[in-house]
C-alpha cells in the first residue's frame, strides 16, 4: 500500500485539499466603509482593524465538499486490494473536487459582486487545481496496476 505511487499522490490529495480549506482564499477590501472580508473555513468572515474575525457568513456546501473529498482520498488508499474500486473511487473524487473547484469561483464571484468589492486571490485558491492533477494522477496510476495485473493473468 504506501510503496505504491498512487499512495503518494492520494496523500497529497488530502493535504492540498486540507491547506486549501484551512487557509484564507480569498480577500475583498471594501474602499468606502474601509472594511475587509476574507473567505476561509469559517466562511465569509469580516476582519476588523486587528485582524479578529466578526460576523460570519457560512460555506456550508464547500465545507460538506471537502470533507467528502477528503473521505473518498483515504477510501480510496485504504481499499488498495480492489483496483477497480479504487479507480471508480479516484474517478468520483476527481468529479468532486472539480465541482469543488466551481463552487469555490461561484462564491468568491458573488460575494464580489455583493460587495461590490475589490478581490485579492490568495495562493490556495490553487491548491484544489494541483489536487485535481494529483488525483488524476493517482487514478492514471491505479489503472497502470490494473493493467499490469490481467497481462500478467494472461501469461499464466
Amino acid at each position: 500500500m504506501w510503496q505504491r505511487i498512487q499512495t503518494l499522490y492520494f496523500i497529497l490529495v488530502i493535504g492540498l485539499m486540507t491547506a486549501a480549506i484551512l487557509l484564507p482564499n480569498a480577500e475583498f477590501f471594501l474602499q468606502e466603509k474601509n472594511i475587509t472580508y476574507q473567505l476561509d473555513s469559517r466562511g465569509m468572515v469580516e476582519l476588523d482593524e486587528q485582524g479578529a474575525a466578526k460576523g460570519v457568513i457560512g460555506t456550508n456546501p464547500l465545507t460538506f465538499l471537502f470533507g467528502f473529498i477528503i473521505f473518498i482520498a483515504l477510501y480510496t488508499i485504504i481499499s488498495f486490494k480492489n483496483r477497480r474500486r479504487q479507480i471508480r473511487m479516484a474517478t468520483i473524487n476527481l468529479l468532486l473536487i472539480i465541482i469543488y473547484i466551481a463552487a469555490m469561483v461561484i462564491y468568491i464571484m458573488v460575494a464580489k459582486n455583493k460587495l461590490n468589492a475589490i478581490v485579492t486571490w490568495n495562493y490556495p485558491v490553487i491548491f484544489p487545481l494541483i489536487a485535481l492533477i494529483f488525483n488524476y494522477l493517482g487514478m492514471r496510476g491505479v489503472a497502470k496496476d490494473e493493467k499490469l495485473v490481467r497481462s500478467l493473468d494472461r501469461l499464466r
